[in-house]
C-alpha cells in the first residue's frame, strides 16, 4: 500500500519512505509453524567477517562488532542497498506536514527474555545515545531532535523530543523542520536496548560496559551463547523473534576470506562474503549460489586534515591524481566496482561536471611543487591487520604516490586499536561501507564540522570543514523543496569533490556465496546486512 502525503511530507515518496510507511513488516515465508522438522533443529555456519572486540552499540562499529549486534540486537528499520527503508522494529512511520515530528508506531514483540519491548525502551535507547556522558559514537547525529543540545550540556537527563504517545507509538519532535532526518533516523544503526536490564548502569559507564563482551537480552532474531575469541561465535534461535528463524543453532567461523571460500565448497560453511578476485573460482563451484548487489557505499582513504602538511587541498589533489584507480578496479577488484569521485552516491545529486581525477603523475608532481610539499616527509598509513583486501590496496597506493614523490610507510594496527588510532596520530587510513543511496542526508555524518571524530562528535574522519558545505545540509534540511535539495546537496558535492575531503578509491559490488542446502540469502554490503534477513533463510 502506497501513501501520499501533502506538502512537506512528499518528498518522503521521492527517497523511498512512503511505500512503506503505512505497511506491516513484510510476511515471512515461513513463521512460526514452519520451525517444526529437522531443519528447525538445524544448524548454519556462516563467515566471521572480522574479529569483534566490544559488540557496545555505542562505540565506533566494525564489521565483527556489527555482525553479532544484527544477530542480536535490532533497529527501527534499514536501508537496503537499492535506497529503500524496510521496516523492523517500526511497524509505519510518518514525517509531518511541517517536517517537525516523526510517529513511529511499533511492533508487538517480546525481548529474547521475555520481557515486553515497549515504547520507554526507545526513549531510553535515544536518550543514552544522545547522552553526551555515553559517549557514543552517532550521538551528534540526533542533534536535530528537540532537546538534545540540553542532554548533551548536562543541563537534563532526559531527551524532551522522543515521547510515548501510543501503547505502542514513540514521537521525534525536532528543533526545526528537518526534511532529511528521516532518513538519517531510519537507517542508521541505532539499537533499540532493554531499560528493563541496563537502566541501572551509569551513562559514563554504559558505553565500554563489560556486559557487552556478552550481551544477554535483545530483540534480534539470536541470542549469544558462546564466544570463543579467534575461533567462533555461537548462536540460538530467539523464539520471542517476530518471526522465528526456520532452525535452531548459528554459528559463526573465525576464519579468514580464503578459507572461507574453500570451506563453501567442502560444505563446512554455508554463507560468505566472496573476495572479488576470487568471484571465477566460486561460480565454478556446483554446489554454491551466487547473489550480487552493488554497495550502497564506497572505499575512500581518511586524511588526517588536522596535520598542517594535509590542510592544502592542492596536496589532497596531487594524491588523487597519483593515484592509479582503474589499475586498482582491475587488479584487486577484479573489475566488480566503479571509480567514485566524491562522497555523494545518491542518484538525487548531479555529479556532472566533478573533476574526475584522472591519473597524471605530471600534474600530480606539479601540484606538490606549488603547495611546497617536503620530499623527505614520510606519511603514516594505519592498516588493520588480517585484511588481505585492504593490504593489497594499500601495497598499490603507497607505490603509487611513491611515484610522485610521496613517502608513505605503512604501520599495521590491531582491530582494537582502530579507534584510538584515528583519534590520534596517523595520516591515511583505509575504510569502507556505509550506506548513502537512500538520500544525501546521510552524508552529513562524514562531512560537516559538527560530526568530527577526533572531537568525539561524529564519524567525519579526516576532520573536514566547509562552513558552505554545512550550509548546504542545513538549507537542504529545512525545505521540503525536492528540487531545491537536490541543487543544495549538488553544490555540497562540488567543495566536497574540489576539496578532495577523502581519497576516494571505488564502489565495488558485492558478492554473497551460500551453500545448496540454504537459500533466502539477501544482503547488502557486509555479513551482518545479511543477517538482516535470517528470519527468511529456509535450510534445507
Amino acid at each position: 500500500m502506497t501513501r501520499r502525503f501533502l506538502g512537506w511530507s512528499a518528498l518522503v515518496g521521492i527517497i523511498g519512505l512512503v511505500a512503506v510507511a503505512g505497511c506491516a513488516p513484510p510476511p515471512s515465508t515461513g513463521g512460526a509453524s514452519s520451525t517444526s522438522g529437522s531443519a528447525a533443529s538445524g544448524k548454519v555456519t556462516i563467515w566471521l567477517q572480522q574479529k569483534p572486540d566490544h559488540m557496545s552499540p555505542f562505540m565506533p562499529a566494525t564489521y565483527g562488532n556489527a555482525q553479532i549486534l544484527q544477530a542480536t540486537q535490532d533497529v527501527l528499520a534499514i536501508a537496503t542497498s537499492d535506497g529503500k527503508i524496510n521496516p523492523r522494529l517500526a511497524s509505519a512511520w510518518k514525517l509531518s506536514a511541517d517536517a517537525t515530528t516523526i510517529t513511529v508506531d511499533l511492533v508487538d514483540q517480546k525481548w529474547s527474555d521475555g520481557i515486553p519491548f515497549t515504547p520507554e525502551d526507545v526513549i531510553f535507547s535515544f536518550t543514552r545515545y544522545a547522552d553526551k556522558a555515553v559517549k557514543a559514537s552517532n550521538g551528534a547525529r540526533l542533534s536535530p531532535i528537540k532537546g538534545y543540545d540540553e542532554l548533551a550540556s548536562g543541563a537534563t537527563k532526559e531527551l524532551a523530543g522522543v515521547t510515548k504517545t501510543g501503547d505502542k507509538q514513540v514521537t521525534f519532535t525536532l528543533k526545526s523542520p528537518n526534511s532529511g532526518f528521516l532518513a538519517v533516523l531510519m537507517s542508521s544503526a541505532y539499537y533499540i536496548l532493554p531499560k528493563h536490564v541496563l537502566e541501572s548502569i551509569a551513562p559514563a559507564d554504559l558505553g565500554s560496559n563489560e556486559l557487552w563482551k556478552k550481551p544477554t537480552v535483545g530483540l534480534g532474531p539470536f541470542t549469544l551463547v558462546t564466544y570463543l575469541p579467534d575461533q567462533r561465535v555461537e548462536l540460538k534461535r530467539n523464539p520471542n523473534f517476530r518471526t522465528p528463524v526456520k532452525f535452531q543453532d548459528l554459528i559463526m567461523s573465525a576464519v579468514a576470506q580464503d578459507v572461507a571460500t574453500s570451506q563453501l565448497a567442502s560444505g563446512e560453511i554455508d554463507l560468505s562474503l566472496v573476495l572479488l578476485s576470487d568471484i571465477k573460482t566460486v561460480k565454478g563451484m556446483s554446489n554454491v549460489t551466487i547473489t550480487e548487489y552493488a554497495s550502497p557505499g564506497f572505499d575512500r582513504y581518511s586524511m588526517n586534515l588536522s596535520k598542517d602538511y594535509l590542510k592544502d587541498k592542492r596536496v589532497r589533489q596531487a594524491f588523487m591524481h597519483a593515484l592509479d584507480r582503474t589499475g586498482i578496479i582491475a587488479s584487486v577488484y577484479g573489475g566488480q566496482a566503479t571509480v567514485v569521485n566524491s562522497s555523494f552516491v545518491s542518484p538525487m545529486v548531479k555529479t556532472d561536471g566533478l573533476n574526475q581525477y584522472p591519473r597524471d603523475v605530471a600534474k600530480a608532481k606539479a601540484l606538490l611543487t606549488e603547495a611546497g610539499w617536503d620530499p623527505n616527509r614520510e606519511l603514516d598509513l594505519a592498516q588493520v591487520n588480517n585484511n588481505a583486501f585492504r593490504a593489497s590496496i594499500n601495497e598499490i597506493i603507497v607505490k603509487n604516490l611513491s611515484e610522485v614523490g610521496v613517502k608513505v610507510k605503512i604501520r599495521p594496527i590491531d582491530q582494537a586499536q582502530v579507534s584510538d588510532t584515528l583519534k590520534g596520530n596517523y595520516d591515511l587510513f583505509l575504510y569502507g561501507g556505509g550506506n548513502y543511496v537512500v538520500d544525501p542526508s546521510q552524508n552529513s555524518v562524514m562531512l560537516l564540522c559538527t560530526q568530527d571524530f577526533r572531537a568525539g562528535k561524529g564519524g567525519n574522519l579526516p576532520g573536514y570543514c566547509n562552513a558552505t558545505v554545512d550550509k548546504d545540509f542545513a538549507d537542504a534540511a529545512a525545505t521540503g523543496d525536492q528540487a531545491k535539495r537536490a541543487e543544495l546537496y549538488s553544490d555540497a558535492a562540488k567543495y566536497d569533490n574540489d576539496e578532495v575531503s577523502h581519497l576516494w578509491i571505488a564502489r565495488p559490488k558485492v558478492f554473497y556465496a551460500s551453500s545448496a542446502r540454504l537459500s533466502g540469502v539477501r544482503g547488502s554490503e557486509a555479513m551482518s546486512d545479511a543477517l538482516l534477513f535470517a528470519q527468511d533463510w529456509v535450510l534445507k
